[in-house]
């Protein structure tokens, strides 16, 4: 299939190039109209949630050569690669591949990774433990799994998605990726940055565009293509701007991105924030944010990505800091907080329907990881609790009361297990965001073993150790020190039957 692009947008660009040359320099609008039809690299990340440890980055590269993948780095990403394959490997989808089921990679285009690059640049030293980091517009992960990256489990990590059709995708892409630390909400991000006004320490703003930037891995992009539709975007960018700029702490910080290239909903937008809190906005130059980026830096500091700069998809970054000043600051402030119904915080707090562990509870949670897994919880986590005759029992990041009083939170942290009458049982969300951490009861199986439960099999093993004092327990599978799966193990004499309790939505099958 080839491209053409649409007239009214060439001639709309010819126009610019000439009438606003000096935000043009060194770009061939023709060269730029020809990237436009040529085939987008296809690029990903390796997890380092997953792919962890000093020799995490080697594990992954070896794992390319097995799969027959050829890879190359992206310079703005540490562990952003893109990628092709070798003829023999191309009919398989790389999203049927362990590496990816099992959430050591995620697909994502090349220029999508800056905005998160951008936003953490310069606090590569910093400790996370007790902030808070938001993506306003998630679906479907690829900067949230980036961003928890970054945090490592620590602090909290805000996600959010308006489309509830998206927010599935949102969450399975959490899980997979084994984040821990993440709280889902399901908003407007303009209502839900002005429900916690001085909230955020970090934001990302990637806000919805007319997308004119993707139209290397999508035609049809520009295929009703006006140049109103950038006005009418441009209105709501605005708001949503203002909004996450408010909902940020003193001294914190903004990334505002989109994936399309023009100004209408770039500088202007950042420039209307600008007007706006004229004695908070600070630009922060991004010249700086990798080897190449001068190639793309505006006079502003902004980072304007046409597709034939670096080979890849058109986009936009811009990063702004919020300086402290009171006369702004109060009034924008009052004017939401006033929006504010007390007695809704009241009542969101007696709705949630989990309760913080006593003391006595916590170190019997706590004594049953180390038993059966030979693990404590990061200390950044505390344990909740909900039901009655099967009681639940959750990881949340520190700190989700401030959260919960005034919205309402769809998901949090990581379940990790069951009581029941009979016992314990831990669930498959606790061994893909804490299966690297355990110790004990754990069994390391090859490739052809982890097909197997993925297609829903048992799997038996030979000359098992039995404990004596039991004969079922607990078993988690690793492949490469990856957390595939816990199930039951059944020993009689030498021999064990390890039953497959992989939740069904995840059964497929693997090439």
């Amino acid at each position: 299939m080839s491209l053409t692009l649409p007239e009214n947008f060439k001639e709309h660009y010819r126009t610019l190039s000439k009438t606003k040359s000096d935000d043009f320099n060194n770009i061939d609008i023709e060269e730029f109209f020809t990237y436009c039809g040529l085939p987008l690299r296809k690029a990903l990340r390796y997890n380092t949630l997953k792919y962890s440890g000093t020799n995490g980055k080697e594990i992954f590269i070896n794992e390319t050569k097995k799969q027959k993948w050829i890879i190359e780095p992206v310079q703005w990403c540490d562990n952003g690669y893109f990628i092709d394959r070798k003829e023999e490997a191309k009919s398989i989808a790389i999203g049927t591949t362990i590496p990816h089921v099992l959430g050591g990679i995620y697909l994502q285009e090349a220029s999508s990774m800056m905005p998160v690059t951008a936003l953490f640049h310069g606090h590569e030293n910093t400790d996370f433990s007790t902030m808070c980091i938001g993506d306003l517009a998630a679906s479907p992960g690829s900067k949230s799994t980036q961003i928890a990256e970054k945090m490592q489990g620590k602090g909290i990590l805000l996600t959010n998605e308006l489309s509830s059709t998206r927010l599935k995708a949102l969450y399975s892409n959490l899980e997979r990726c084994g984040v821990s630390n993440s709280l889902l909400t399901h908003y407007d991000a303009e209502n839900l940055c002005n429900l916690l006004p001085n909230t955020f320490d970090f934001l990302l703003l990637d806000a919805p565009c007319t997308g004119e930037g993707t139209v290397r891995k999508n035609f049809k992009a520009l295929e009703n293509w006006s140049p109103d539709d950038a006005i009418t975007m441009a209105n709501l960018q605005k708001k949503l701007i203002v909004s996450a700029f408010t909902a940020l702490k003193n001294g914190g910080e903004l990334v505002y991105s989109t994936c399309t290239l023009g100004d209408a909903e770039n500088r202007d937008v950042v420039n209307y924030l600008r007007e706006t809190f004229p004695n908070q906005v600070e630009i922060i130059s991004l010249e700086n944010l990798f080897d190449g980026a001068d190639k793309a830096i505006t006079h502003e500091g902004y980072l304007q990505i046409w597709p034939q700069i670096f080979d890849s998809e058109g986009f936009f970054v811009a990063k702004i800091r919020k300086n402290q000043n009171q006369e702004t600051e109060q009034t924008v402030m009052q004017n939401i907080l006033n929006t504010q119904d007390s007695k809704q915080i009241e009542k969101n707090l007696k709705k949630f329907p989990f309760q913080k562990a006593t003391r006595k509870q916590e170190k019997t949670i706590t004594d049953i990881l180390h038993t059966q897994w030979g693990c404590t919880l990061p200390r950044t986590f505390e344990l909740w609790t909900r039901g009655e005759k099967i009681k639940e029992w959750w990881a949340f990041p520190k700190g989700i009361e401030h959260f919960v009083s005034k919205i309402k939170v769809d998901r949090i942290g990581v379940k990790i297990g069951e009581l029941h009458t009979k016992g314990w049982k831990t669930v498959y969300e606790f061994c893909s965001a804490f299966g690297n951490i355990c110790t004990k009861n754990t069994i390391e199986i090859t490739e052809e073993q982890v097909k197997k439960v993925y297609a829903g099999e048992n799997l038996h093993f030979e000359n098992v150790q039995k404990k004596e004092t039991k004969k079922t327990t607990e078993i988690m599978l690793l492949y490469k020190k990856f957390p595939v799966a816990i199930g039951k193990m059944t020993i009689t004499g030498n021999n064990g039957k390890w039953k497959n309790q992989l939740p069904r939505v995840l059964l497929r099958k693997l090439q």
